[in-house]
């Protein structure tokens, strides 16, 4: 089972997250989309966001806005600081897919409506559709969950919470997001595409000896990398003499 990253924006009631409209806002009172897209970074990348170095991160880019995050904004901003792509979608079956391949959401829920209640929200809220369960529900993660929340009316029944996951069928997500456009924005992480020329490189290294497994020539080397490959230069040219 994958242990996923998690942060609970209730945890940062200390941490500024003004918006033009509310100067003495917070992480907790209002940092859902900056947690969300810590959530993302830590887990679909080699570093670790928290919500702190993220809210500042929105703020700078623009798109802390009146009611919240703008996750086109932070999602766009994101995908050229990091190794991410994303794509949106009110598509469920395409966030199933997507799912399937390993990448992960955020999604946009809606809260209450005529008719309707909420189930992660009661008004507007950015959760986190990290993967999917063995038996075929999806596991979110709820930078707003708290002790009873789904034990309320018109909630109760329709997620199960296991630790800091919540487990619901998709419908549940089609129901929350549907007064929401996007409803989901896919990320997964970047594959970077090597050239040609790099993979002879990698081949011919392999085949002397030079290295010993694979690496991505466009990630950087660590100075352990180069290490073993000075050493095992020198076993090449002791044993050529």
């Amino acid at each position: 089972m994958m242990t996923y990253k998690y942060f609970n924006q209730n945890n940062y009631a200390n941490v500024p997250y003004p918006s033009p409209t509310l100067p003495n806002a917070t992480v907790k009172s209002g940092g859902c989309g900056a947690v969300c897209a810590s959530m993302i970074v830590s887990n679909l990348t080699d570093k670790i966001v928290d919500p702190v170095a993220m809210a500042a991160y929105a703020q700078k880019k623009r798109a802390r806005v009146v009611g919240g995050t703008d996750m086109n904004l932070l999602a766009k901003a994101l995908c050229i600081d990091y190794p991410l792509t994303c794509r949106t979608t009110n598509d469920e079956n395409l966030l199933l897919s997507h799912l399937q391949k390993g990448g992960m959401a955020i999604a946009n829920v809606g809260g209450n409506r005529p008719g309707y209640t909420g189930v992660f929200s009661d008004g507007g809220h950015y959760i986190i559709v990290a993967g999917l369960n063995n038996d075929g529900r999806v596991i979110v993660l709820d930078p707003g969950l708290y002790s009873g929340k789904f034990n309320k009316k018109g909630r109760k029944g329709k997620v199960a919470v296991r630790g800091n996951e919540c487990l619901c069928d998709i419908s549940v997500l089609a129901q929350d997001t549907a007064n929401r456009s996007p409803a989901y924005w896919l990320f997964e992480r970047k594959v970077e595409e090597v050239p040609e020329w790099m993979r002879k490189i990698i081949d011919d290294a392999l085949v002397v000896g030079l290295i010993t497994e694979r690496h991505n020539p466009t990630e950087p080397a660590t100075k352990w990398f180069v290490l073993a490959i000075a050493l095992n230069l020198l076993k090449i040219v002791k044993g050529g003499r």
